[in-house]
């Protein structure tokens, strides 16, 4: 039995809402106003905002190998980012000139604090990376997705196409509200080029690491402090910024002879960077350009600005310029939310519907109705004050919520107007209707909303995408309470027609209802024949016109005795005016209170006539609970069956988004060019031409998408548009089987172009630390897995070896010629792809310089490369002579001075009297002004400091968890993740795998078992959450315990439709299995309500479970059928919006739905009778102990009375012998004194007192019935 006390607040809650109707009118306008005004300002998106759990931190090493780059800069950085604490897994790829770990996180870390943990990892280790290696750190989520992707063709050459963009496009889409960020893709950069002319630069004796550090030293002009002037301090800057070719042309740099200029050596040109993408638009060439939102921007009004920019930009850049897209989210969402509203428009329809069927009342329909969009409107309120967007997740809560947030609005009005066809006063029937369910619906939607909460507590990709979900269906069903319980009683109040019973019945009907009334009060007089005598005499109402409380006083007065139901109430609820009679007292003020007149009437309602609806459940409810037995052996075989039906369904993640786009990947052979990819590319741009079903492709090869791989595989990524109507996912297995055909274009592979986030692919992760052995398991394992059924695709990562040409340093000849590794490494790539050193900007547009050293096109001429030897030092001919002059003059031999220079002339040899003549004075300047010995530039070949060789090694060494590894990646066929998983992993169970190898299963499968896991354990936290509410609620143990075995039973159903309609049960339809915990007690909730109120009141158990049912009947099947027919719309997919959110739950909630509602109406009656029947029997099992124990007291008693009374008479017998002369006389004296009130002896007082005081305890003992109630009818606390 709920609290009362409850009760009694929800009803300070109506009766202050119907003295305050204007009040609550104009709630309800301003809810309306403010809900239409928030689903306007709504942000739509198509997910909620996720930060995707992973970071990636790149690094390049310009010309290392790929053992070189792991050994040198990844596993450093692997060592650094292991002691991260957010890091929980980490993988990593080392390639040519290359390096990339990816990073996993929890769901819900902070982006940003992730990024600094990292940043802070790597700084540790900066200072041991190889000079110019800067690691940087990554982060990506669904915000950083772009809005739309558009591809650009033009008659216009490359280069004005990429101007123009540059140019007229990217400032014009910047100015668009929202717009974060324009990427254009695929144009031609510019660079300056530095070509070294090699014999020049050997005849001008220069420098190539000069000429470098010059470059690099120029242009940039050097802050040299601050100058006070007239107008304050002034800063100097020293030196001027480059701004033309003709600038670095005139860089002057040291020559033999004298300072030269860089045009002397080298040709300076602005030339298109190396291409390294390619781009096609159907088959076209094309640019790319990529536009980023705000994170607080609206999606679809971003998309909507930009399509209407579009047309202009196209006009002003001319040329035939045609803006095509390639990916746009906002038509998807737009699609989306409108099949949804569509959906959730008919599900209103239909319950609304199913309502009028039932009540057969407009008036009241409209009322129940209402509590929809209201609920629904504050619901919108909720989202926008919370800061939350409409997307899919939060637009499906909405829409499923339709035909729930109703039930509480419909019990009450069913309420109000059985209430109002007895006749009586409005306000009071509308108190009394209000608080015979407000417990029960109060609690019922609790428990529907307690659900929820342990979402808060889920963690992983579930937790993270349906918390808004959870939100969102918490607010409207709450929402529905609040409007059930203050505007639907106003509006009935106001629009609700009150009449008198009228219901007109047949012969046989009044004839049924005769035999039924008979039949119990025949069974009450046969249980209950004192109570019923005693109950006669008196009547609850006329008693309670004299006196105020005795109508409650003696409302239960029937209730004494084992039977537990008094015929007071009996004999009251069989009058045919009870109803009127209790509206009047209440209304009269002669003693009974509204609440007392309910409870009256709810005694009226077990005698109503039976309904026509009725009559097809009497037969049913009756059967059952004279068989309880047979029907406890029907669930458990129904239990038994949902076991067997468990290993049949398919499972997935996610099903199919339906959108309108996929992506191929097409990988190419390692060492393939970019010519060779583009030539392989085409024929799989024939295979989509001729496909019908496609509207347009884009194709990007060379470079990343909108991820983060660096894997040194070239790789062409396709983006398929398919026609309106034609679901991308539904032309995949077609497209792949036609791709199959295809040869000599690498590997290709269809891949569903899903914003979900998460892996689509199983993926079978191998370690070991022996690369044989690693290579060996890998192929090994992929082969045994392509034999795997239900598989689309399996792919390795496994890259074939490809040629490599390594170049080892001899450091002792290196350090010979004064060169280290990373000078050589210099000169090598100047050679090959020519060193970046710096930037210029030139007509405000930054260019990368590159020196070019470019004579090395074979491994032979790079064995031959020239590079700076150690410098030869050399003395200039005349400087020695003039030395050695002066060096004779010191001893006193002019001649050989004169002599000595003869090379010059008479300068020589008066050059090298001057010496002699300062040698002779001792002048120390002689020597000084003596010229030095001056070094000439040598060049050496690169096989004299090194061993070029040509080697064949895997292109990509990969790591996971700091451990060498490769991947098999195996995409599913179907939509049956569950089953190829378990048959994946059987057939790695039969691979013989070395010992050394470790085998991880992951991807899809890892993230549906933990998803499942997480959400396995939010159900039994609901399960426990229900049962506290619910032993709250009633105040029992035992209760609860029948209304959740209900829940199993809905299960049935879930399970059977899902089987039925083949829908795999994956995320939302165990979010639809956690809804259904709330859901399926609430029916059961409103049952046991009224089967605890008629108890109360002293109604026989079976008797009160039978019309409990009887009179709930209706309000359940009502409650149910609207919320069935409300998602019937969502569970066929009529629109095919949003389909792998709504369908599945619906389907799940539906068949649950069906199955416990059947369940409550037939199982929860015979538990209840089973369990509270126990109850009872026990109760009279102690009833009959303590009338027992009573008895042999009496006995006791009795017998000691009599041995004190022989024991009397023996003594006075004796007595009066030897003195009956004086006793005569004394009691002759005494006779005359002693007044006539004296108290009688001790024996008498004791003769008297015994039996009544066996009585007393007879009497108490029998004030209590079978189930431990007292005669005041309330139950004992527990």
């Amino acid at each position: 039995m709920h609290n009362r006390n409850e009760s009694h607040h929800v009803s300070f809650l109506t009766r202050l809402s119907l003295k305050n109707r204007a009040l609550i009118a104009l709630i309800s306008v301003v809810a309306i106003i403010f809900g239409i005004i928030g689903a306007g300002a709504l942000k739509q998106e198509l997910f909620p905002s996720l930060e995707n759990p992973q970071a990636t931190i790149t690094a390049s090493y310009q010309g290392a190998t790929p053992e070189a780059v792991e050994q040198e800069v990844t596993d450093p950085l692997e060592g650094a980012l292991t002691a991260v604490p957010e890091v929980e897994d980490m993988t990593s790829t080392s390639s040519a000139g290359s390096s990339s770990i990816t990073v996993s996180t929890e769901y819900g870390e902070d982006s940003d604090d992730v990024v600094k943990a990292l940043q802070r990892a790597v700084s540790q280790v900066q200072a041991s990376l190889p000079d110019g290696v800067e690691p940087n750190v990554m982060t990506a989520g669904t915000d950083d997705i772009p809005v739309l992707a558009l591809s650009v063709t033009s008659d216009a050459d490359e280069d004005k196409l990429a101007a123009n963009l540059n140019d007229i496009a990217e400032p014009e889409l910047k100015k668009i509200d929202g717009v974060s960020q324009v990427m254009i893709a695929g144009a031609k950069t510019k660079q300056v080029e530095v070509t070294i002319r090699r014999d020049d630069l050997e005849d001008e004796g220069a420098n190539l690491d000069e000429i470098a550090g010059i470059l690099q030293a120029n242009g940039i002009p050097t802050s040299a402090g601050e100058l006070k002037s007239d107008d304050g301090t002034a800063p100097v800057e020293v030196g001027t910024r480059i701004r033309s070719v003709d600038a670095i042309k005139d860089l002057v740099i040291s020559g033999q002879d004298g300072p030269i200029t860089v045009s002397d050596v080298a040709d300076v040109t602005i030339a298109n960077e190396e291409v390294e993408s390619i781009s096609r638009t159907n088959g076209q060439p094309s640019l790319s350009v990529s536009i980023m939102k705000e994170s607080d921007a609206n999606t679809v009004d971003v998309s909507d600005a930009v399509a209407e920019k579009l047309p202009e930009l196209e006009q002003s850049m001319g040329e035939n310029t045609e803006f095509v897209s390639a990916f746009d989210q906002a038509p998807f969402i737009e699609q989306s939310i409108h099949d949804l509203l569509v959906e959730g428009g008919l599900g209103l329809f239909f319950a609304v519907l199913v309502i009028l069927v039932f009540l057969l009342s407009v008036r009241a329909t409209i009322i129940t109705a209402i509590s929809i969009p209201l609920s629904l409107l504050i619901a919108l309120v909720g989202l926008w004050v919370g800061g939350e967007t409409l997307n899919m997740l939060t637009l499906g809560a909405l829409t499923i919520s339709v035909g729930r947030v109703v039930d509480d609005s419909i019990v009450v009005i069913e309420a109000i107007r059985r209430r109002h066809a007895a006749g009586g006063d409005k306000f009071a029937n509308i108190l009394a209707a209000v608080s015979e369910v407000s417990g029960a619906i109060t609690a019922s939607t609790l428990t529907t909303v307690a659900v929820f909460l342990p979402l808060a507590f889920v963690s992983g990709q579930a937790g993270e995408m349906f918390r808004p979900f959870a939100l969102t269906a918490t607010i409207a069903l709450l929402s529905s309470l609040f409007v059930a319980l203050t505007i639907v009683p106003v509006l009935a109040y106001w629009f609700l027609r009150q009449r008198e019973a009228t219901v007109k019945l047949s012969r046989a009907e009044k004839k049924e209802i005769r035999r039924n009334r008979k039949g119990m009060l025949s069974e009450w007089r046969s249980e209950h024949k004192a109570a019923k005598k005693a109950s006669k005499k008196q009547n609850i109402l006329t008693v309670g016109r004299h006196d105020g409380t005795a109508a409650t006083t003696t409302a239960p007065a029937g209730a004494a005795g084992p039977g537990g139901a008094g015929s007071g109430a009996a004999g009251t609820a069989a009058s045919g005016d009870t109803m009127t009679a209790a509206t009047t007292s209440a209304r009269s003020g002669y003693g009974a209170t509204e609440e007392e007149a309910g409870e009256v009437d709810e005694l009226a309602g077990m005698h109503s006539p039976v309904t026509r609806l009725q009559k097809t459940y009497m037969p049913v409810i009756s059967f059952s609970t004279k068989h309880p037995v047979a029907m406890i052996l029907v669930a458990i075989l129904l239990l038994a069956g949902t076991g067997a039906m468990i290993p049949q369904l398919k499972t997935e993640l996610f099903g199919d988004t339906g959108q309108d786009s996929l992506q191929i990947s097409q990988t190419f052979a390692p060492g393939t060019d970019l010519d060779e990819a583009s030539k392989q590319a085409e024929p799989v741009e024939e295979v989509l031409q001729d496909n019908s079903d496609i509207e347009s492709y884009q194709l990007s090869i060379g470079g990343n998408t909108f991820g983060f791989t660096n894997d040194s595989s070239l790789t062409g990524t396709y983006t398929v548009s398919s026609k309106s109507g034609v679901s991308a996912q539904s032309i995949s297995s077609q497209l792949q089987k036609d791709l199959d055909d295809l040869e000599d274009v690498g590997q290709v592979e269809v891949q569903s172009q899903s914003s979900m986030p998460g892996a689509q692919t199983i993926d079978v992760t191998l370690s070991a630390s022996d690369p044989t052995e690693l290579n060996d398991a890998t192929e090994t394992v992929t082969d045994k897995l392509e034999g795997v059924s239900g598989t689309q695709s399996v792919t390795s990562d496994l890259e074939a070896v490809q040629p490599v040409i390594e170049v080892k340093v001899d450091h002792e000849k290196a350090a010979e010629e004064n060169l280290t590794e990373a000078t050589i490494g210099q000169y090598v790539q100047r050679a090959m792809h020519g060193q970046n050193i710096g930037e210029v900007v030139i007509d405000d547009v930054s260019h990368s310089v590159l020196l070019f050293d470019r004579n090395a096109d074979t491994v032979e001429e790079l064995r031959e490369l020239k590079i700076p030897g150690k410098p030869e030092e050399t003395t200039p001919a005349g400087g020695a002579a003039g030395a050695a002059g002066g060096a004779g003059a010191a001893g006193g031999g002019a001649g050989a001075g004169a002599a000595g220079g003869g090379d010059s002339g008479g300068g020589g040899a008066g050059g090298g009297g001057a010496g002699g003549d300062a040698g002779a004075a001792g002048d120390p300047g002689a020597m000084a002004g003596a010229p030095a010995p001056t070094s000439e530039p040598r060049f050496i070949s690169l096989d004299d400091v090194a061993e070029v060789t040509e080697v064949k090694t895997a292109p990509t060494i990969r790591h996971t968890d700091s451990q060498r590894s490769t991947t098999v990646s195996v995409t599913p066929a179907g939509d049956d993740l569950g089953a190829v998983s378990a048959d994946v992993q059987s057939a790695l169970d039969e691979v013989d795998i070395p010992d050394s190898v470790s085998v991880d299963t992951g991807g899809a499968t890892q993230e549906q078992n933990e998803a499942f896991s997480q959400l396995g354990l939010a159900m039994l936290a609901a399960i426990l959450i229900v049962f506290v509410i619910m032993v709250a609620t009633f105040k029992s143990l035992l209760q609860p315990m029948i209304l959740l075995v209900s829940i199993p039973f809905a299960a049935t159903g879930s399970i059977a439709l899902s089987l039925l309609t083949d829908t795999p049960l994956g995320l939302t339809s165990m979010i639809g299995l956690l809804m259904l915990i709330g859901i399926v007690v609430t029916n059961a909730i409103v049952l046991i309500d009224l089967i605890n109120h008629f108890r109360a009141r002293g109604v026989e158990l079976r008797a009160a479970i039978v019309h409990g049912a009887r009179l709930r009947y209706r309000p359940i099947l009502m409650t149910a059928a609207a919320t069935i027919f409300a998602l019937i719309p969502m569970a066929l997919g009529l629109t095919g919006g949003g389909v792998f959110i709504s369908k599945p739950l619906a389907i799940v909630v539906i068949g649950g739905l069906v199955s416990s509602t059947l369940l409550t109406l037939i199982l929860v009656p015979v538990l209840y009778l089973l369990l509270e029947g126990a109850k009872e029997r026990r109760g009279e099992k102690k009833y009959v102990k303590n009338m027992a124990r009573g008895q042999v007291l009496d006995v006791a008693e009795a017998r000691a009375a009599e041995g004190s009374d022989a024991r009397d008479r023996a003594r006075s017998g004796t007595q009066k012998n030897t003195t009956a002369e004086v006793g005569s006389v004394a009691t002759a004296e005494r006779a005359d004194s002693t007044p006539s009130d004296a108290p009688v002896s001790d024996a008498s007082a004791s003769d008297s007192s015994a039996p009544d005081s066996a009585t007393e305890r007879r009497d108490d003992l029998g004030d209590r019935d079978t189930d431990g109630r007292t005669d005041t009818g309330e139950e004992p606390k527990h």
